[in-house]
């Protein structure tokens, strides 16, 4: 009888030993499970590259200077995470300053290495990167077969803000083609799901480039009710760059339906607050804006003034995309006033610039330019020259776009790793502890507990 129950005693202790190992196993499991498809980036890594976060909008080259000391970091401790982060952080400020050859460089670096890595995180991230370069150089098709996938892995992942970051792009897209109800419905897609998941930001964004279309079809009233939608929602997050894109991009709505005061009057509201924040491409754009309603109410020196301040500040951010365009908005500005060789002159600069960089709906812009400078000239057999080059873009928009989402928070916090994941790790971590506070504690009273038996 005393044997059977001493075997009973055994056994119940065995199961409860069991029980707690069981319970440890399995948070260690949650621990570790965090970890899949997850790659966590070196901390010296991340620390440089948010230093570097500060001067993106406001001097991206400095930026780049200094993520470069990361890269070099990241391939002396090979640490394959590291470099992937980087590259495609270095991706996200060659692409802002225009150069997309190097931007499209350091995307398929990164996206290599996250495919090794097998992190779907870095993977949906890349994917869009690589569709904004193929939708800028006017590779249309190539850009929405990236962003589907991209937002088939984001939406597999739970990410819909990330999704719809890759929505809004394809929308864009369509609206380029001339594909305007696809496009009104990817948008209005977008506004459906963001709402759902209370994505202010995403409702923003989708407000603005469904604007856009809008602007496209003359439809000013339905795109400044849009506009104004998403600037009551920027106001009300206190985000001042959308503040900032919403006042530029209501000021294009009124620039369509001929209201040029007003448009001058928001595009001067833009221009201060992007001043105060030290929005440097921002007060770019917005300068070449107001420069071309100034030209188109005759004020040729103001509109000069801001077309040269424009140029500055785009020269100050290396950014080529945006000297080429506003050496456009020059050239048409001197083909007013009749000063056609001094066009001429600006505009080959602008095509040179647009051809290096492969950037064919900023090359149609150009072309288009060319040949009316030449036409006003009765220079005829220039005009035949150009009207073949322009003709080959026939596809391509001429439509404004002030932002298609190349890099957003969201993407930022699914390759670093510090937003969602961090939580869950570090509550995984105080469940092991306190199970393996009981299992000590466990094992320690049985051991008192057997000394008594003996």
């Amino acid at each position: 009888m005393i044997a059977g129950l001493t075997r009973n005693i055994i056994l119940f202790r065995i199961k409860s030993f069991l029980r707690i190992e069981i319970l440890l196993l399995l948070s260690l499991f949650m621990t570790v499970s965090v970890f899949k498809g997850f790659t966590q980036v070196l901390p010296a890594v991340e620390s440089v590259v948010n230093r570097a976060d500060a001067f993106k909008n406001t001097d991206p080259k400095q930026a780049i200077q200094i993520t470069s000391s990361a890269l070099l970091m990241a391939r002396k401790s090979n640490h394959s995470p590291s470099l992937a982060r980087v590259h495609r952080y270095i991706g996200v400020l060659y692409f802002m300053t225009g150069e997309l050859v190097k931007a499209r460089h350091h995307f398929d670096s990164s996206y290599v290495l996250y495919l090794k890595l097998g992190d779907e995180k870095g993977i949906a991230a890349c994917q869009n990167n690589i569709g904004v370069i193929y939708q800028e150089v006017g590779e249309y098709q190539k850009a929405i077969d990236f962003f589907n996938k991209s937002v088939s892995l984001k939406l597999k992942l739970g990410d819909s803000a990330g999704a719809t970051s890759g929505m809004i792009n394809i929308g864009t897209i369509y609206s380029y083609r001339g594909e305007n109800q696809k496009s009104v419905s990817t948008f209005m897609n977008v506004i459906r799901i963001a709402s759902r998941t209370h994505d202010t930001v995403r409702l923003i964004d989708a407000g603005i480039n469904l604007a856009v279309v809008y602007n496209i079809e003359k439809k000013s009233d339905s795109a400044l009710r849009h506009l104004y939608n998403s600037l009551a929602m920027a106001i009300a997050i206190a985000d001042d760059y959308s503040i900032g894109y919403c006042l530029n991009n209501i000021g294009v709505a009124y620039q369509y339906a001929s209201k040029n005061q007003k448009a001058i009057d928001y595009f001067n509201k833009a221009f201060a607050l992007r001043s105060d924040l030290g929005d440097i491409a921002g007060i770019a754009t917005t300068l070449d804006n107001l420069g071309k309603m100034y030209s188109r109410q005759g004020d040729f020196d103001k509109s000069i003034d801001c077309f040269y301040q424009s140029l500055k500040y785009s020269q100050q951010l290396d950014d080529k995309r945006s000297i080429a365009n506003t050496l456009n908005s020059m050239g048409e500005l001197l083909n007013k006033q009749g000063d056609f060789y001094g066009a001429e002159a600006y505009l080959r600069k602008g095509i040179e610039i647009a051809r290096q960089l492969g950037l064919k709906r900023d090359l149609r812009i150009l072309y288009s330019s060319m040949i009316q400078t030449f036409g006003a000239a009765k220079q005829f057999d220039s005009v035949e020259v150009y009207l073949p080059l322009y003709s080959q873009m026939h596809n391509l928009s001429n439509a404004p776009s002030e932002k298609s989402i190349v890099y957003s928070q969201n993407e930022n916090d699914s390759y670093s790793g510090r937003v969602g994941i961090i939580p869950f790790f570090y509550s995984a971590l105080i469940i092991t502890f306190f199970l393996l506070v009981i299992l000590f504690r466990s094992l320690y009273i049985r051991k008192l507990k057997f000394r008594k038996d003996i």
